[in-house]
């Protein structure tokens, strides 16, 4: 399952996914109570100390795609997935990470992120994803920051709009459904995540040597050199 949550800056989105992974930390830890095991979140969007604390065991940090090719039975929080997925880069995505997508029900691997429109995300990996919501911040409490006064008072209302993603429209997005949902930005979902994280890209996807020839014997043909991103 491949979950995206899509809006502007301070719409709530990032808040929303701190809200899942509440909803994930209290699922995981009635499963380890009934079946034995441990479900691991990998995340990169760094939670307060108070809150990892409590849930050290479920909540593992990761800062590079590559750590989590490979991995099964696991919950990742990708915040600013287009940051290592952009619709920007044209090329294919490597067919290692390509595969991984592909095959994230067989190893049991779900994936929670964000980004800031939908069309950010880069081709194949758009094509992958279960689920968008779109989130939008009508009114509350503006958003603090370096340099800012500090807000006294944390609320606010968000609402959310499941995407038509298939087909999408990129000009004029539809939604499902007639009312949007909605949830009340509440200030302890807010104090367990580091609301000004900046979150840094992966390092670029590496590059594959490809060579061509016919495999004939009795047949000259050859492709010079080429390199490409896999």
């Amino acid at each position: 399952m491949k979950i995206i949550y899509t809006g502007l800056e301070s719409s709530g989105k990032s808040l929303m996914l701190a809200k899942k992974i509440q909803d994930l930390v209290y699922r995981n830890r009635k499963w380890k109570k009934k079946y034995g095991f441990v479900r691991q979140i990998y995340s990169n969007l760094v939670f307060s100390d108070e809150f990892y604390k409590l849930n050290s065991e479920f909540i593992v940090y990761w800062y590079d795609y590559r750590e989590l090719l490979g991995l099964n039975g696991v919950d990742i929080v990708w915040d600013e997935i287009s940051s290592d997925f952009s619709s920007l880069k044209k090329e294919p995505l490597p067919r290692r990470v390509n595969r991984w997508l592909r095959q994230g029900a067989k190893q049991g691997v779900h994936i929670y992120s964000t980004a800031q429109e939908f069309h950010d995300l880069h081709l194949d990996v758009r094509r992958r994803m279960f689920k968008a919501h779109y989130v939008s911040k009508p009114f509350g409490s503006r958003r603090g920051g370096q340099n800012l006064p500090p807000v006294k008072k944390i609320w606010g209302l968000c609402l959310t709009r499941e995407l038509k993603i298939r087909p999408y429209n990129e000009l004029q997005p539809e939604y499902h459904g007639v009312l949007p949902g909605f949830f009340f930005i509440r200030k302890k979902d807010c104090l367990i995540f580091n609301t000004s994280q900046v979150i840094r890209e992966s390092g670029e996807f590496p590059l594959e040597h490809v060579e061509r020839f016919c495999s004939d014997p009795k047949c000259s043909y050859y492709k010079k050199p080429v390199v490409s991103h896999r």
